[in-house]
């Protein structure tokens, strides 16, 4: 059945969006503030809902909504509808307001402002340009995000095609190999394999290579905007002075429960996948959406009944990194909360258990999203990115699981080995935060040279400066600082799964009431409650690293 957003969306534009816009009436000039707050509000809520369509349609790459709509007649009637939003909000006298209605003009005030900065950035024409021959200082005189845009656009089109031997695949193809290929000289050939993927940021590793050029722009946006790792922290209520001691426990911890000799890149992933090798067979391209729906299901969360939406499938131009978005604004429903329509985007084009658990962890994205019950100000993603990565893995990381797998897959691995891979992954995840912790610091760094010494120290991964191997993940590139929510969301996870075991049981055979517990506790606040504060009611403290450190403790017995 086609969404009630996406055909009131593609009703409106047929109508003539400019006629369309009538029907939001200057409020009179001396309406109280709470009723000016209220049709304002009921604006921003629509606008949202078009920002949140245009969003997708472009994602999607067909030139037409899902209702449709053709996207110029959509673009042009969510810049309408943002410029309403906008002077309506401007009219409201924040001083008259307190309490949650101040926070909400805030909250939707600021969005609005953010919006029309990105909207602002590098025209499409600037984007479509992909030539991989340019000047990087010249570009980056121009603008960080026009020279953001051009790493980025060369990144994808190296990681979507990737060729070593006679076998043409993508980024994730080829790290899924080197979990499972028994060969240390065909895993060293896929690696190197990658070597484009990285050089389409990194260059050779010269002072005038493209990222080594962005990174002083966007360490200046940090001391100017102030930095996401530090917003990252205080959104769990931590110290931002302790994130860097925080990282540096987590890798020692690591260090500790995994000892060993060094050992080359390529050799560290198959290392690290033998749950992959195990059960990897099992999980084939054709299953993953019907395993991704199956655990779900399981725990009262069928993705079909709460509206999700795929698009998993390759095309040319698609963007290689995997994410989730908004279809619309979630509203209160007389069942529930409706609306969201969430949209998940992802590329596969083999199965493999690790396409697996990242297709459980952006469902789960897409689960909390369909839970937000709250006013339009606050229908949006949490103001914490840390735990909104977190929350996602919570029930992703059921995947590692034995008792899972064994009911599941049909096959299970050992405690061992589940945990080895599991938090393999997320010592990469910390590695590469500090590491931007670390060069957004001091931006004349190397940055070779520092990834180097990050997982020759507590990885143990054979020195190779002379690789940018570092520059494999898009987030580097589109969203700096994008890692320590990762490396952060990993303790969000760990201690949430912790303490869902304690007050609903374990997932696995999983209780029904499930989704609506989590949701009620920490699914549906949206904007309307802090992170931390969500947080700090359902742990009964503050997030630590320490459910990690226990965990990986079990590897060393």
């Amino acid at each position: 059945m086609a969404s009630q957003i996406y055909a009131r969306a593609g009703a409106l534009v047929l109508a003539g969006w400019m006629m369309a816009c009538v029907q939001y009436i200057q409020p009179p000039t001396e309406a109280p503030p709470s009723e000016k707050l209220a049709m304002a509000e009921a604006l921003y809520r629509d606008a949202t809902d078009l920002h949140f369509q245009v969003y997708v349609t472009e994602a999607l790459g067909t030139g037409r909504s899902p209702g449709g709509v053709a996207l110029g007649e959509l673009r042009a009637a969510a810049q309408v509808l943002a410029e309403r939003a906008r002077e309506r909000l401007d009219e409201v006298d924040a001083s008259s307001l307190r309490g949650e209605d101040r926070r909400a003009l805030d909250v939707m005030r600021s969005e609005m402002r953010a919006r029309e900065v990105a909207d602002g950035g590098p025209t499409g024409q600037a984007r479509a340009d992909t030539s991989c021959r340019y000047d990087a200082r010249a570009m980056g005189a121009a603008g960080r995000d026009r020279l953001t845009d051009r790493i980025y656009a060369c990144y994808s089109a190296a990681a979507a095609r990737v060729v070593v031997g006679g076998d043409t695949l993508d980024r994730l193809g080829v790290l899924a190999r080197l979990a499972t290929e028994e060969q240390s000289a065909r895993r060293r050939a896929l690696f190197i394999g990658l070597q484009p993927v990285w050089e389409a940021v990194n260059g050779r590793n010269t002072p005038d290579s493209p990222w080594r050029v962005l990174l002083p722009l966007s360490a200046d946006r940090w001391r100017r905007d102030g930095s996401p790792i530090d917003a990252a922290a205080a959104s769990l209520g931590m110290n931002p002075g302790r994130v860097e001691p925080t990282l540096l426990e987590l890798l020692e911890a690591w260090g500790k429960a995994v000892p060993g000799t060094l050992v080359e890149p390529w050799d560290w992933y198959h290392q690290n996948g033998a749950v992959s090798r195990r059960l990897g067979p099992r999980v084939m391209r054709r299953d993953l959406e019907r395993l991704n729906e199956a655990l779900y299901v399981s725990l009262g969360a069928a993705p079909k009944t709460l509206g999700i939406h795929y698009d998993l499938e390759p095309r040319d131009g698609k963007t290689p990194v995997a994410f989730t978005q908004f279809g619309g604004v979630p509203r209160r429903g007389p069942n529930g909360p409706v609306g969201a329509e969430p949209w998940v985007f992802a590329t596969y084009r083999d199965g493999g258990f690790g396409n697996l658990v990242e297709l459980l962890h952006e469902t789960g994205h897409a689960i909390h999203i369909a839970a937000i019950a709250t006013r339009p100000a606050f229908a949006n993603w949490p103001d914490g990115d840390p735990f909104t990565e977190g929350l996602a893995d919570v029930p992703a990381l059921e995947a590692y699981e034995g008792r899972w797998q064994l009911a599941t897959l049909g096959d299970s691995a050992s405690r061992a080995d589940n945990l080895r891979e599991k938090f393999g992954s997320v010592m990469l995840d910390v590695a590469w935060a500090l590491f931007e912790l670390r060069m957004h610091a001091d931006p004349t760094r190397d940055p070779n040279v520092e990834w180097t010494e990050i997982t020759e120290r507590y990885l143990h991964i054979a020195p190779h400066p002379e690789w940018s191997w570092w520059a494999m993940r898009g987030q580097l590139i589109e969203s700096p600082g994008y890692m320590m929510n990762y490396a952060l969301g990993a303790m969000v996870a760990a201690d949430v799964r912790a303490r869902l075991v304690e007050v609903v049981g374990p997932m696995t055979p999983a209780p029904r009431r499930w989704y609506p517990r989590v949701s009620d506790a920490l699914y549906r606040h949206g904007r309307g409650r802090a992170p931390r504060d969500v947080l700090s009611d359902f742990l009964g403290r503050p997030v630590s690293p320490n459910g990690i450190v226990q965990e990986l403790r079990g590897l060393s017995r």
